[in-house]
């Protein structure tokens, strides 16, 4: 039996099964047979058998991914105690036309264990975090290592890790070449891993400045999404010599998926996006950690973010995530106005990467998701969908939001837009020629 979708959702579905199994997303409860393995087995593939329901596994919840008129939502159901009425199943039947592309369950996470769960999914994602060095074509752990000489330093974002880097600059050969280049040009390039959730990018950057404090020289960055962050806070107050810093893709006046109006959208909306990037065969660097976060999040924060209701949704709801409080595109964003209402300490020459992407409509599978995202049609809004951006984006950061530091506007001879782009999205700017070349004037080589 094939997803309605055809061969892509059976891609995505195995995708999905492979995810949750390596990350031991789903638990069993009491009411599950003996012989039952969830980290092996998923709804997915066991709800196909006659009679079975997800919700004879008595004490969990169940997380569904949902697909209709092309496109993805999560649905959570709550646990259900003891054998379930014909109402509750009722009450977890799925809108007619819908296709369920994957399903599991899990025990709920109570409010007062999010971030220990959170703690828990980083370090799944990151089990290196820390500082890495660039050794034989891979990162390697260092700690706190004396170089005093040039260094390169590259920091990712969030649904990311270090290796990200290296598999989307070895995907073209301007990026290998650049690597190539600056391997031999620098006495060091390495690469720092961190948590991206249960901790805000001003906590990343303390560590940050404590595994770089053997490093006297010269510091170049280059830092993607999220990594800005980590990396404007470590400026605002690092002790180190650093002299250029390109931002990629990087929220520094937050983004519109880390609100908290659109948090609960945002959850549907980057699955969408997942969806979009596994159509498109990108790279398990960029596809696997992605998704992991997405429904990580979605099984962590299900049960306080009522995902598929209808309900209003809380300001603390985004709170209790320190990660995406941090990048919150909100007016009182404490953090945010912190960062840039007064000098930083190191001031390097900045440049900037943006892109506003805009599919167009015979790029039918993206076209649908930049919809969902920016300009809902009548049916996705009654579909249970709210536009995220109402602004140009690049699929996960407002374009607008990448190129103000300090209340100042990057100069434009060090900025790279690439524009309304059909192509260029947040998840695959270091594939693109035009950004090697504006690492390689920023950083001379």
């Amino acid at each position: 039996m094939m997803p309605a979708g055809g061969h892509d959702d059976l891609r995505l579905t195995n995708r999905l099964d492979g995810i949750v199994r390596d990350f031991s997303l789903a638990d069993i409860g009491a009411g599950a047979p003996a012989s039952g393995d969830l980290s092996v087995e998923t709804h997915t593939s066991r709800r196909r058998r006659r009679g079975f329901s997800p919700q004879d596994f008595n004490g969990l919840a169940t997380l569904t991914l949902v697909e209709e008129d092309g496109l993805l939502r999560w649905d959570y159901q709550p646990p259900v105690h003891g054998i379930p009425s014909r109402r509750s199943r009722r009450r977890a039947a799925h809108p007619i036309g819908a296709a369920v592309v994957h399903e599991f369950s899990f025990t709920e996470t109570p409010p007062n264990k999010v971030i220990s769960a959170l703690e828990g999914l980083d370090a799944k994602l990151t089990p290196d975090a820390g500082l890495r060095r660039l050794q034989s074509g891979r990162f390697v752990p260092v700690q706190q290592p004396a170089i005093s000489g040039r260094v390169l330093l590259l920091v990712h974002g969030t649904f990311s890790k270090s290796e990200m880097f290296l598999d989307e600059l070895n995907a073209i050969p301007v990026g290998k070449d650049f690597l190539q280049r600056a391997t031999q040009k620098y006495d060091a390039v390495l690469a720092f891993d961190h948590p991206t959730l249960s901790v805000s990018p001003w906590i990343n950057a303390l560590d940050l400045e404590v595994a770089l404090a053997g490093v006297s020289g010269s510091i170049d960055v280059v830092s993607h999404s999220r990594g800005g962050l980590v990396v404007a806070w470590w400026l605002r107050n690092a002790k180190r010599r650093v002299d250029n810093v390109v931002f990629v893709g990087t929220p520094m006046e937050g983004t519109s998926l880390a609100s908290p109006a659109n948090l609960r959208s945002a959850l549907s909306g980057l699955a969408n996006v997942f969806k979009g990037l596994e159509a498109a065969s990108a790279v398990a660097s960029t596809v696997v950690p992605f998704m992991t976060i997405v429904t990580g999040l979605s099984r962590i924060l299900g049960g306080v973010l009522q995902l598929g209701a209808s309900t209003p949704l809380a300001d603390a709801a985004v709170a209790i995530v320190p990660g995406l409080a941090a990048q919150s595109r909100v007016g009182n964003n404490s953090e945010l106005e912190r960062l840039t209402r007064l000098s930083w300490v190191s001031t390097p020459t900045v440049y900037a990467v943006t892109s506003n992407f805009a599919p167009s409509e015979s790029d039918a599978d993206w076209w649908k998701i930049w919809k969902l995202l920016s300009r809902p049609t009548e049916k996705m809004l009654n579909w249970g969908a709210d536009a995220i951006f109402n602004e140009n984006n690049d699929l996960v950061v407002n374009t607008q939001s990448m190129t103000r530091l300090c209340r100042t506007k990057i100069d434009a001879s060090r900025t790279h837009d690439f524009g309304n782009s059909q192509s260029v999205h947040h998840c695959n700017y270091f594939r693109q020629p035009e950004t090697i070349a504006l690492l390689s004037r920023a950083f001379n080589l």
